[in-house]
C-alpha cells in the first residue's frame, strides 16, 4: 500500500510541475501577444525581432539574456506555484483523528 501511495504522490507532483511549467510558457506567449497588440501578425513580428536580435548578439550578451530569462521564468514559476498550492493538498493524507485520539 505504501508503494501505491508513493506512486500516486509522484504522479500527482509530476502533473502539478508539468501544469505549472505549461502555465509559465503560456505567460511568455501572452507577453508577446500583448506586445503585438493582441494580433497574430504583431506577435509574430515581435518574436521575429526578438529572435533576430538574439542571433545577432555576441556570446556575452546572449549569456546575460539567458540568465535573465531563466530568473524571470523561475520567478513566474514560484508565483504560479504559490497560486496553485491548493492542488498539492491532496498529496498529504488528512488525519481524521479527533483531539481525544478517536478516529
Amino acid at each position: 500500500m505504501q508503494w501505491a501511495d508513493a506512486c500516486y504522490a509522484a504522479l500527482r507532483l509530476a502533473g502539478w510541475l508539468a501544469t505549472a511549467a505549461a502555465i509559465v510558457a503560456a505567460l511568455w506567449v501572452l507577453f508577446f501577444v500583448m506586445l503585438g497588440e493582441f494580433t497574430f501578425a504583431g506577435a509574430v513580428l515581435h518574436l521575429y525581432n526578438f529572435a533576430a536580435r538574439y542571433v545577432a548578439a555576441d556570446l556575452e550578451r546572449r549569456a546575460t539574456f539567458e540568465t535573465q530569462f531563466w530568473i524571470a521564468s523561475g520567478v513566474l514559476f514560484l508565483v504560479v506555484g504559490v497560486l496553485r498550492r491548493h492542488a498539492l493538498r491532496e498529496l498529504f493524507p488528512h488525519s481524521k483523528e479527533t483531539a481525544d485520539g478517536q478516529d
